[in-house]
């Protein structure tokens, strides 16, 4: 999640996700939109703390940040967005298989970041919010290089 935007990059559903379910979740999310410069806030979960993890995330120029055990307050706005999931999709459906509960998974992402207006970004979309820090980020770029 980018928490300015509160928009959803990029997500794995699995059992359980290993080392190389996360690099690989990075590894899209750096393809699609650059992680270079980014601080990445996760809590202590063994995935994070792996060495491959880390050396991935340092190679990508990303900043990683922990935080304190046992403290789920400091990383709120996934906190936040996983009490939002539970409460609109896990505690309203009864899924018959994996992939029913993957699909519409996938489809309440797209009604998140797309259709579902966000209080907190005054009332508009991630994805809106998004493509407005997209202009301002462009607008900047393109100031500062003609500077």
């Amino acid at each position: 999640m980018d928490v300015y935007t509160r928009k959803i990059l990029d997500w794995v559903f699995q059992g359980s996700i290993r080392q190389l379910d996360l690099i690989n979740l990075l590894r899209r999310v750096n393809q699609n939109h650059e992680l270079k410069g980014v601080i990445l806030r996760n809590d202590n979960g063994s995935q994070f703390i792996a060495h491959s993890v880390r050396n991935f995330l340092k190679s990508s120029e990303v900043k990683q940040e922990f935080t304190h055990i046992a403290t789920p307050e400091e990383n709120s706005y996934i906190e936040a967005f996983h009490s939002i999931l539970e409460h609109d999709v896990i505690e309203r459906n009864e899924f018959a298989s994996y992939y029913e509960a993957k699909e519409m998974l996938k489809r309440y992402f797209f009604h998140y970041n797309y259709c579902r207006l966000h209080r907190s970004i005054g009332f508009i979309t991630p994805q809106q919010k998004w493509e407005e820090a997209q202009v301002v980020y462009n607008t900047t770029f393109s100031e500062n290089l003609s500077s």
